[in-house]
């Protein structure tokens, strides 16, 4: 049902605006400043596969993962050095321990419960070797669409659309909190651009494994 939902989202996507023509501002900001210059790196949500092709370009062994097959599809057309996996990231991640020294997720986090966030960034530190470096940007609960009519509570911070889709909100300090422990904080703050409104900022973080 979820996959369903995604590729009829990625569908739309496609026709409406091709989000792999953007620039992959986060990603580049991340390779610059955060990134070893080598290395192998997992994408969980890659969607349409810009920032995954980017990776590559660079030099790095991507593996890249998204719920949706048809996103996938598209992802294939942009590069044919990356791993493209398709699996649901709640259901955990099918890598060794310590398999990759970079992980990265862009909006590809804030959809899930809490208990399952909290499962998902263990697995993450599971999957990462040593020293290895984390960094994703989620949705804030600045966005503009926070707190719109039709939106059913589920927890704090987490709601289900009218269409069927569960969208979590993240604050500064929810991010700390399941962090901590976990990654020691290089980068946090909600100065992440957005491609869609210019009104909204995001959660950015990157960390660094902590044993």
């Amino acid at each position: 049902m979820i996959r369903k939902f995604w590729n009829r989202k990625h569908e739309g996507y496609r026709k409406e605006h091709n989000w792999a023509k953007e620039k992959p501002i986060f990603a580049e900001l991340c390779a610059k400043n955060y990134f070893p210059k080598t290395g192998k790196l997992l994408e969980i949500g890659c969607g349409q596969g810009r920032d995954a092709a980017f990776f590559a370009g660079l030099g790095y062994t991507v593996t890249a993962t998204d719920i949706s097959d048809q996103a996938i599809k598209y992802a294939k057309e942009l590069s044919d050095k990356v791993k493209f996996i398709q699996l649901d990231t709640a259901e955990g991640l099918p890598f060794e321990d310590a398999s990759f020294d970079v992980v990265y997720s862009y909006l590809a986090l804030h959809y899930f419960d809490h208990e399952t966030t909290k499962a998902i960034f263990t697995e993450i530190h599971r999957v990462l070797k040593p020293g290895g470096i984390f960094a994703t940007v989620t949705n804030t609960v600045d966005d503009p669409e926070y707190h719109e009519p039709g939106w059913i509570k589920l927890e704090d911070n987490f709601y289900r659309a009218p269409d069927g889709l569960t969208k979590r909100y993240f604050s500064l300090e929810y991010m700390q909190g399941l962090t901590a422990g976990l990654f020691e904080t290089v980068l946090l703050d909600n100065q992440g651009e957005s491609y869609q409104n210019g009104a909204q900022t995001l959660i950015q973080f990157v960390g660094k494994k902590l044993k």
